[in-house]
């Protein structure tokens, strides 16, 4: 019987947490946590209320490594222009006279001045950043506005959580990449007035003998895993990064285990090598001269030394990410103390490419995806999305491309801002996209037919999308202005749907709450748009104001799954008749 009251107690305790402050702690731990796994020590902030350079603030976390130093900002809101330009101002003061704020934070923070202390640095060697940590997405828009930040949303934190607890430790080097971590300035570097580059010795082919074409630079040499782990990136899909020619996938926890089972087990290296691309900084030299060598001029295989300067994204990995990031850090697991000894001892074969100096940006991402397909194709076959992807990425100009572009851009800005699932680490409660691409838009957008906006776009240039002879440049011009086209048209309509329908309904759906807008809803109104073009029916904001006003008439709820046609033929009846 005595139990009854503690049971009670309990049920009433649980009822009166507050959800907004069981939100807040929910992801300052979760953040912590992240941090904490790559290597980062949590410095308590809690109640420290500071006056800096006539601006009064408190900081919600600091987190330091070495001589980074993040202070981090939360919010379990939507970030919005009033809130991050009130914090601003202080955290820019911050930033200009960081070393200046550190010691006069030391004075009022003991376990930060501990901290700061015990790192070994003094306050004008630290290089520090603010992360606004957010469970929503910023807008580019926002994100442009307010470049000193650097915006950890919920969507990056998930990547960088998933991505920490599979290379636990060393993921702090693809964080750092986030960052804009100066690597010549981290940790014992600072001291160090020697000009600081990473140096490989190995082989270069003759420009003939390679089979690559002209201008590029074949080398194969030794690289200790250590390194590669620092300066290597991946062009993971659904990473933090921008998300045009992103396409290897992300690393395979179970893998990593097994290979790391056999580092530990076997005690040897892998002997297939790894493929990689070098920077046109990279410089090569013949060991005994000193001299640069041109394989252009070369008649057979030449011993080299190759000098890439000690920076982050210095070394692209096409193939053989798991070979690289199974050396990982991970102080935590016991396979650990006989693979640190391997991480600096056992040298990985890697064969490195160096574009040509002209060679674009775009040029050398083609390459890559190309040489990445080719690779995984005969070798091991390429996943179906995976492929798709790279597609993509190859073949711009497809219907397909054009209509994962205008996705993009829709969850970025317009009212689907925010709710589309254009990545995996995106929240689930967010609308999937795969059948909004295929089924949806690729109709809409399409580049023939009297139902699409190619038919109704007036554009002069637009002839040249399908000149394969024509300039590159000005193709590419073109279709960013179809682009352009497609999305301010998608949205134009849907901003007089949204006022139409009431923004409060306006919101994903999902299984606990039944809300408007899905899949089924989305293709609905593009099915709806495409009967607007076939028909020739005027397409303005006005026009939609006026008759979007009958949407009310449409029940959405009936239709579901597949039944977007359905929907789209329902809307145009009711409010386009």
């Amino acid at each position: 019987m005595a139990s009854t009251p503690k049971k009670r107690r309990s049920r009433r305790l649980k009822r009166n947490v507050d959800p907004q402050r069981a939100e807040q702690r929910r992801q300052r731990l979760s953040t912590r946590a992240v941090f904490q796994r790559i290597g980062f020590d949590w410095i308590r902030t809690d109640g420290v209320q500071f006056t800096f350079d006539g601006r009064d603030g408190e900081i919600d976390d600091v987190l330091l490594y070495r001589n980074i130093l993040v202070i981090a900002e939360y919010t379990t809101g939507r970030p919005d222009t009033s809130h991050l330009a009130r914090k601003s101002i202080l955290y820019e003061k911050i930033l200009k006279r960081s070393a200046d704020w550190i010691t006069e934070y030391c004075g009022l923070n003991l376990g930060f001045s501990d901290a700061i202390q015990a790192s070994g640095f003094d306050a004008n060697e630290f290089q520090v950043f603010v992360c606004y940590a957010s469970l929503h997405g910023a807008d580019q828009q926002l994100e442009d506005a307010f470049p000193h930040y650097r915006f950890l949303d919920g969507t990056r934190l998930r990547y960088f959580d998933a991505l920490s607890k599979t290379i636990h430790h060393s993921a702090r080097h693809e964080f750092f990449n986030y960052l804009g971590v100066d690597l010549k300035r981290l940790g014992d570097r600072i001291h160090s007035s020697a000009l600081q580059t990473t140096n490989f010795h190995g082989y270069i082919l003759p420009e003939t003998n390679s089979g690559y074409p002209r201008g590029f630079k074949v080398v194969s040499f030794y690289a200790d895993p250590a390194t590669m782990l620092e300066m290597s990136y991946v062009l993971r899909r659904d990473s933090w990064r921008d998300e045009d020619g992103l396409y290897q996938r992300i690393l395979f926890k179970s893998k990593i285990r097994k290979m790391r089972l056999y580092l530990t087990n076997a005690k040897r290296v892998f002997v297939n090598n790894i493929v990689v691309t070098l920077p046109n900084e990279a410089v090569i030299n013949d060991p005994e001269t000193g001299r640069n060598v041109d394989n252009s001029q070369l008649l057979a295989v030449r011993a080299i030394s190759i000098s890439v300067p000690l920076k982050a994204n210095m070394i692209g990995l096409v193939d053989g990410q798991h070979r690289v990031f199974c050396y990982h850090e991970a102080p935590n697991d016991p396979l650990d103390r006989e693979i640190g000894k391997q991480r600096t001892r056992q040298n990985l074969l890697v064969t490195g490419l160096i574009f040509p100096a002209s060679w674009t940006a775009s040029q050398r991402r083609e390459f890559e995806a190309k040489l990445f397909l080719e690779i995984n194709d005969t070798q091991a076959r390429a996943k179906t999305v995976l492929k798709q992807s790279i597609e993509v990425l190859l073949n711009p100009f497809s219907t397909i491309a054009i209509a994962k572009e205008i996705t993009n851009k829709l969850s970025r800005s317009g009212p689907l801002a925010g709710m589309l699932q254009t990545n995996f680490f995106d929240p689930p409660d967010k609308i999937k996209t795969s059948s909004i691409v295929s089924y949806g838009l690729r109709p809409l957008v399409k580049t023939d037919g009297d139902d699409s906006f190619f038919a109704a776009w007036q554009d002069p240039r637009k002839s040249v999308l399908a000149d394969k002879q024509a300039d590159i440049e000005v193709r590419k011009a073109t279709l960013q202005a179809y682009i352009g086209f497609c999305t301010q048209e998608i949205n134009d309509f849907l901003i007089e749907a949204k006022l139409a329908i009431g923004p409060d309904k306006w919101k994903p759906s999902t299984p606990k709450d039944r809300q408007l807008l899905s899949t089924t809803t989305i293709n609905g109104f593009f099915v709806c748009i495409r009967l607007l073009i076939e028909s020739k029916r005027t397409r303005s904001r006005k026009s939609y104001s006026q008759r979007l006003s009958g949407i009310h008439g449409v029940r959405f709820g009936t239709y579901k799954s597949s039944a977007w046609k359905s929907l789209g033929n329902k809307i145009y009846e009711t409010c386009f008749p």
